[in-house]
């Protein structure tokens, strides 16, 4: 009984610390769309009467999101261009 209550707690430590991984799908006309949009509200930001220490929180965000999609960044170019969702 205790062999099982050890095995249930090990994998339940373990089950919290995996990483997961996520996959989206999108074309590189839509890739191109949303990162141009960020682009653009970077700007705005930078122009807006925000304080400036939310501005920075607020671009330093947006950038990481860019670093890790381009990190990330994986082109498929076996998929049907065919496919149009």
């Amino acid at each position: 009984m205790k062999k099982i209550l050890f095995l249930l707690l090990v994998l339940l430590l373990l089950s919290f610390s995996s990483e997961r991984y996520f996959v989206f799908k999108m074309t590189e006309k839509q890739a191109n769309y949303h990162w141009q949009n960020m682009e653009q509200i970077k700007s705005i930001l930078d122009q807006s009467m925000l304080p400036h220490i939310q501005v920075k929180q607020i671009i330093t965000a947006i950038d990481t999101l860019q670093r890790d999609l381009q990190i990330g960044l994986k082109v498929d170019s076996s998929s049907s261009t065919d496919d149009k969702r």
